[in-house]
């Protein structure tokens, strides 16, 4: 048996005609498609006053040191600085390097990441997390 477009409509009667029309009435009304368009309100003319410019504020401060790199600079006369650089160790990033695996290998103690940091941000730049691998860091001494 050959079936054509026509047998595979479905009839509807009127009952299911109604009941979609209610349905998609309650349903554009439920979301708001018969309410009514909201008026223009008309702005008073008044002159245009320019606000008064807010104050100027002040710079950031660069952050502080560590305590521990201030504590060292503190312990240590200011007519000797160049024993402390002659201290210091020098080591070459390797892949997979951070600054806390570096800490904990020199110190001991992960923290101590900012001492590395703060003594060479001139070579790493504003991210501690962007080290390259070649560059040379100036390791400071242990206190």
């Amino acid at each position: 048996m050959r079936r054509s477009r026509g047998s595979l409509r479905v009839k509807f009667g009127p009952a299911v005609w109604a009941a979609c029309a209610v349905l998609s009435l309650s349903l554009g009304s439920a979301c708001g498609a018969g309410a009514a368009a909201p008026t223009p309100t008309a702005l008073p003319s008044t002159s245009v006053s320019t606000a008064a410019p807010s104050p100027q504020r002040p710079p950031l401060a660069s952050p502080a040191a560590s305590p521990s790199v201030v504590a060292s600079t503190a312990a240590t006369p200011a007519s000797t600085p160049t024993t402390t650089e002659a201290a210091a160790e020098t080591y070459e990033v390797q892949s997979g390097d951070t600054l806390l695996s570096i800490a904990q290998q020199y110190y001991g103690d992960t923290t101590q990441w900012r001492r590395i940091y703060d003594a060479n941000k001139d070579t790493i730049g504003a991210d501690p997390d962007k080290l390259k691998i070649g560059m040379k860091l100036t390791i400071p001494p242990k206190q």
